[in-house]
């Protein structure tokens, strides 16, 4: 039952290090496993991991956001990144193992420990997917932020920056909806766009191996010579 859960997210991340040139990502991804296995320890003793749900939607995706997006991606990724002496660049691009490797571990013990009933089908198949495209989208963002802070065009720094919230700010919000038992076709609509846009994301960065500074990379058939 708990398969699909527990080896995407170590599947994908293996393939990444198979193919990537260079293998000091290692360690990051090591250093990932550590401060899942942390946060996952802090959380077992000093938390209460059922939640206990509120007739509003704000409370629960406050708690949802900060419990499984930001305070994990703040805390893990800019503690890396300003601890880390290794090159800019690198800590850059040690975004997506980085985070991969802690969401491997700590969202299926957070999805196994805090079910206070049966699993469903949200948090066993398509919660893996829509955190990995989670990761997936805001790596590139992350990737093109850091560029636009060599340019001048102040437009294309607040786009990806915007682009770069947005990546984090909806997969909590879709997961609200599910869990507050909103309709399965608007959680699902919603999840499945997201899915789609992060996809065409990442095909777009591959052929085109990130040269793009354009936000439409994560439309289809982007092409490079479209400029904002």
């Amino acid at each position: 039952m708990f398969l699909f859960l527990i080896i995407l997210l170590p599947s994908v991340l293996a393939y990444n290090l198979i193919n990537s040139d260079d293998k000091a990502v290692i360690p990051v991804v090591l250093t990932g496993v550590l401060s899942s296995v942390l946060f996952c320890a802090l959380k077992a003793f000093f938390s209460f991991m059922y939640h206990i749900s509120s007739a509003a939607f704000l409370p629960n995706y406050v708690y949802i956001l900060f419990g499984q997006t930001l305070v994990p991606v703040a805390v893990v990724y800019l503690l890396f990144f300003f601890f880390s002496r290794d090159e800019i660049s690198f800590r850059i691009k040690s975004y997506f193992p980085l985070m991969c490797s802690f969401y491997s571990i700590y969202m299926p013990y957070h999805i196994i420990a805090g079910s206070s009933s049966a699993y469903s089908a949200f948090e066993l198949f398509f919660k893996p997917v829509l955190y990995l495209m989670m990761l997936t989208a805001s790596s590139l963002c992350v990737r093109f932020v850091f560029r636009s802070f060599g340019m001048r065009n102040i437009k294309t720094k607040i786009i990806w920056i915007l682009a770069l919230c947005v990546t984090l700010l909806l997969p909590a919000a879709i997961e609200t909806l599910w869990f507050m038992g909103f309709p399965v076709w608007v959680w699902l609509f919603l999840g499945a766009a997201y899915v789609f846009f992060a996809v065409c994301g990442y095909i777009n960065a591959w052929k085109d191996d990130l040269l793009m500074k354009n936000i439409k990379i994560f439309l289809p058939d982007f092409k490079k010579n479209r400029n904002l």
